[in-house]
C-alpha cells in the first residue's frame, strides 16, 4: 500500500480537519471539544483553502460566504455584479448580510460652495444625497439577484432611511429571515403595511425583532410586526424621539397610565393585566423611561440575556426584578450602560439585583455620574460562572473610579474563570521604564486569571507636558506614544507567559492571553490636559526572528476590526459595524 496523501482522505475527514485547523494551532482542549463549522474565522485562511483544491473549495465556500459585510453607495458598488454573478459558487450559501452606507466626499473643483447663491446651496444638498440614492438602487439589485429564502439576517446598519420598497421586497423574497429590523424609512410604512396585512405572516422562521421607533408611524408599524410574531425569542426596543421632530409629552409610562410607546407598540395586548406576555430569552431596552412598574407584556423570569442602555429610572426595574416572582433565574448575561442619566440609587438597586441572581456568565457595567464603583461582594457571588467582566464608572469627566488593590485582588482571586476583562487600571506614565507601583500591583493580580484571553486596560497611561512640548507636530508624538504602549504590552505578555510556565497552566509554552487593548471603545482622551483623543489600540501576539534565526514573541499593534479574527473571545472590546468605516490603524484625530 502506497503512502496516504491528504487528497486520498474522504470528504468528511477533510471537513473535520479544516474545522480543527485553528484549534490545533492554539492547542486549546476546550475549543477542541466544542468545535463547529465556523472554527476558522480568518477570511484570508478561508480564501487560501478555497484556492487549494476543488474539494476544499466545496467545504470552505459555505463558511466563507455565510456572513457578508458590504459598504454600498460608493465606487465599490461596481463590483457587486461580479459578486452576484452566476459563476460565483458562494452566493447560495449567503445567510447574513450587513450593509452600511459608504461615506463619500463629493467635490467639484469648478463649483464654489461658499457662495451667496442659494441655488448652489441646494445643489450641494442634492449632491450629498447622491450616495444614499445610489445605495438604495444597489440594495434593490442585491435583493433582486439573491436566491429566494436563503437569508437569516439582513441588517441596514445606518441612520439613513431604507427604502420602503426594498423593505417590502426583502419580506417577500426572504421568508426564511430569523432577524428583522424596523428602522428609518424613506416614507411612512404603516399605510403600506395596511395594504399588505399578511406580509409578516410569511416570515415563518422569524424569532428576533429589532425596532427603532422615533415617530408614531414607526411605532404603529412595529406593533403590526409584534402582533404577527408573538413567539419571538429576542426583542430590542431603541427609541429616538428626542432626536426627531416628534416628542410627545406622554411618551413613557407613568404610575397612572401606559405611555405612548407601550399603548401603541403593545396595543393588541390590552388590557395588560390579562394579556399573554412575551416569553423572551433576550431583551434589549434603549432610551426608555422605566420609573413605572415593569410592563406586564414581558415575562421577565425566563430571560437569559438582559441589556439596559440609557434608561432613566432603571433602579425601579432592578428593584422589581430582585423580587422572587419576577426574578430572572435563568439570566446568564447582564449589561447596564448609562452614559448621562445614572441616578444615585441606581447602583444600590443594581447591586441588589446581582445578589438575588446566580450563575451570571457576562456582566458589563458602564455608568456615569456615580460616586463609586459597584461593590465587589455581589460580583464574586458569580465566581463559578463569570467569564466576561467589564466595569467602568466615573463621577465627572476627570474623576474616573478605580478599585482598591484589595478589591481587585478579590476579583482576580475569586473569579478565576474570567476569560475577558475590561477594567480601569491605576494611573501610570509612559516616560519611565517601570510603571507606577499601583499599576504593577494590578498587573501582578491579573496574572491570577489563568483563563484570561482578552485584557482591556481602559485608562490611557499619561504623559507629561514636556514630553509633548518637545515636538512641533502631533504625529511624531502619537507614534512615540504607540511605541511606549507596545513596550508596556510586551512586558504584560512576557510576565503572563513566565507565570504560566512556572505554575503549569495555559498552552504549555505560554499563557492563554492573546489580546491586550488600551483605551475604551470609540475616541477617548488619553490625558486630562491633552487636546487630542485616541482610538482603542489593541495589541496581539506576533513573532520576531533574531539574526541567529531564533523565534520569540512580539506584541504587535493591529487594527480594532481585525482583533476578532485573531481571538474570537474578544467581543468585550465592542466589535461593532457601526464604527467599522471609521476605524484605521493608529489614532483618530
Amino acid at each position: 500500500m502506497g503512502p496516504l496523501h491528504f487528497s486520498d482522505l474522504s470528504l468528511d475527514i477533510k471537513r473535520t480537519v479544516i474545522n480543527f485547523v485553528r484549534d490545533h494551532e492554539r492547542q486549546s482542549d476546550l475549543a477542541l471539544r466544542n468545535f463547529d463549522q465556523h472554527q476558522i474565522v480568518r477570511p484570508t485562511d478561508l480564501k487560501n483553502l478555497c484556492l487549494a483544491c476543488k474539494e476544499l473549495r466545496d467545504i470552505t465556500t459555505p463558511i466563507l460566504y455565510r456572513s457578508i459585510h458590504l459598504f454600498v453607495g460608493g465606487p465599490q458598488d461596481l463590483r457587486l455584479s461580479a459578486f452576484l454573478g452566476a459563476s460565483n459558487p458562494g452566493v447560495p450559501h449567503v445567510r447574513e448580510i450587513f450593509l452600511r452606507l459608504e461615506k463619500m466626499v463629493l467635490q467639484d473643483k469648478h463649483r464654489h460652495y461658499h457662495s451667496d447663491d442659494s441655488s448652489e446651496e441646494e445643489e450641494v444638498e442634492e449632491s450629498a444625497s447622491i450616495p444614499a440614492r445610489q445605495a438604495q438602487f444597489t440594495v434593490r439589485l442585491l435583493l433582486d439577484f439573491l436566491p429566494r429564502d436563503i437569508l437569516d439576517v439582513f441588517s441596514w446598519q445606518n441612520w439613513e432611511p431604507l427604502s420602503v420598497d426594498n423593505f417590502l421586497l426583502l419580506c417577500n423574497k426572504q421568508r426564511s429571515l430569523r432577524v428583522l429590523e424596523i428602522g428609518p424609512m424613506d416614507r411612512p410604512l404603516t399605510p403600506v403595511l395596511e395594504k399588505f396585512p399578511v406580509i409578516f405572516d410569511k416570515l415563518t422562521e422569524l424569532n428576533s425583532i429589532d425596532v427603532y421607533p422615533d415617530t408614531v408611524d414607526r411605532l404603529k408599524a412595529s406593533q403590526k410586526l409584534l402582533q404577527a410574531k408573538p413567539d419571538i425569542d429576542h426583542l430590542c426596543i431603541s427609541t429616538g424621539f428626542e432626536y426627531s421632530n416628534e416628542d410627545p409629552d406622554d411618551l413613557h409610562d407613568s404610575s397612572t397610565r401606559p405611555g405612548l410607546i407601550s399603548r401603541t407598540l403593545f396595543s393588541h395586548m390590552q388590557p395588560f393585566d390579562s394579556c399573554k406576555p412575551f416569553n423572551l430569552k433576550n431583551l434589549d431596552l434603549d432610551t426608555i423611561e422605566l420609573r413605572a412598574s415593569p410592563p406586564m407584556v414581558i415575562k421577565f423570569n425566563v430571560l437569559e440575556k438582559l441589556e439596559i442602555r440609557n434608561c432613566a429610572g432603571a433602579e425601579v426595574l432592578f428593584a422589581q426584578l430582585s423580587k422572587p416572582h419576577l426574578r430572572p433565574s435563568k439570566l446568564r448575561s447582564l449589561r447596564w450602560m448609562d452614559d448621562d442619566k445614572s441616578e444615585p440609587h441606581s447602583l444600590e438597586a443594581f447591586e441588589g439585583l446581582l445578589e438575588s441572581l446566580s450563575g451570571l456568565e457576562t456582566l458589563h457595567i458602564y455608568i456615569n455620574r456615580m460616586r463609586n464603583l459597584p461593590k465587589v461582594t455581589p460580583i464574586i457571588l458569580h465566581k463559578k460562572t463569570l467569564t466576561s467582566l467589564s466595569i467602568h464608572s466615573q463621577q465627572t469627566r476627570d474623576a474616573i473610579h478605580t478599585y482598591s488593590e484589595e478589591d481587585y485582588d478579590k476579583i482576580c482571586t475569586e473569579c478565576s474563570q474570567i476569560r475577558q476583562l475590561s477594567i480601569m487600571f491605576p494611573k501610570t506614565t509612559v516616560e519611565h521604564a517601570v510603571p507606577s507601583p499601583e499599576f504593577l500591583v494590578f498587573r501582578s493580580y491579573t496574572q491570577k486569571l489563568h483563563n484570561l484571553r482578552t485584557l482591556n486596560i481602559r485608562r490611557w497611561p499619561s504623559t507629561r507636558e514636556s514630553f509633548i512640548g518637545s515636538f512641533t507636530r502631533i504625529i511624531p508624538v502619537l507614534r512615540l506614544y504607540e511605541h511606549q504602549l507596545q513596550r508596556m504590552t510586551q512586558h504584560i505578555f512576557e510576565l503572563s507567559d513566565m507565570d504560566a510556565k512556572e505554575n503549569g497552566y495555559g498552552l504549555g509554552n505560554r499563557s492563554h492571553l492573546a489580546v491586550v487593548c488600551w483605551g475604551g471603545n470609540g475616541k477617548t482622551r488619553h490625558d486630562s490636559n491633552d487636546k487630542f483623543k485616541l482610538k482603542q489600540i489593541p495589541f496581539v501576539r506576533g513573532w520576531k526572528l533574531d539574526p541567529f534565526g531564533d523565534k520569540s514573541m512580539l506584541a504587535v499593534q493591529t487594527i480594532w476590526r481585525m482583533v476578532q479574527f485573531v481571538e474570537p473571545e474578544s467581543d468585550i472590546l465592542n466589535h461593532s459595524l457601526y464604527d467599522m468605516h471609521d476605524i484605521h490603524q493608529g489614532f483618530g484625530l
